[in-house]
């Protein structure tokens, strides 16, 4: 369980704006810690933040899921909902989370730059030495997994 540091409060801070503004839905902590999300579900993007401070966000979640969320932002039946429009929303949601993750930790103002996001199926690759796991999951109990590596941006954590 992860602590109340600054990049454990700015990140729940981040994951519960960003898919209370975009989803529609709150944010909380995995009842079940131990919980993985089956592989074979498991659908992720991940973004770099190449300023001022490099690392690494992951926003992972069953595909069954990304695609009911997927639903509620855009208004659309699930059997209308395609590969593409899903993958758009996890890069919106994993972008905008990231904006707000890195915005809550650096002084005011400060500028940042993030590359673009990438998709991934199947399983996560490996967590480096220097990184932090949330499991999370929305109001209706779906699966949400977040991780922050790189030493350095686990630096601004102290």
């Amino acid at each position: 369980m992860n602590q109340a540091t600054p990049i454990d409060l700015a990140m729940r801070s981040a994951a519960r704006q960003t898919f209370e503004n975009m989803a529609f839905t709150g944010v909380l902590e995995h009842y079940n810690q131990d919980y993985e999300i089956p592989v074979s579900e498991l659908i992720w993007a991940s973004i770099l933040i190449q300023d001022p401070v490099p690392g690494e966000l992951r926003l992972a979640m069953p595909a069954p899921v990304l695609k009911t969320l997927t639903s509620a932002i855009l208004g659309q039946a699930d059997s209308e909902i395609n590969q593409r429009q899903m993958n758009d929303v996890l890069f919106e949601l994993l972008n905008t989370l990231a904006g707000l993750f890195i915005t809550k930790l650096l002084r005011e103002e400060q500028i940042f730059k993030l590359g673009l996001p990438e998709a991934g199926e199947g399983p996560l690759p490996e967590l480096e030495e220097h990184a932090i796991v949330w499991k999370l999951m929305t109001l209706e109990e779906d699966p949400l997994q977040l991780i922050a590596c790189g030493a350095p941006l686990m630096n601004l954590n102290k």
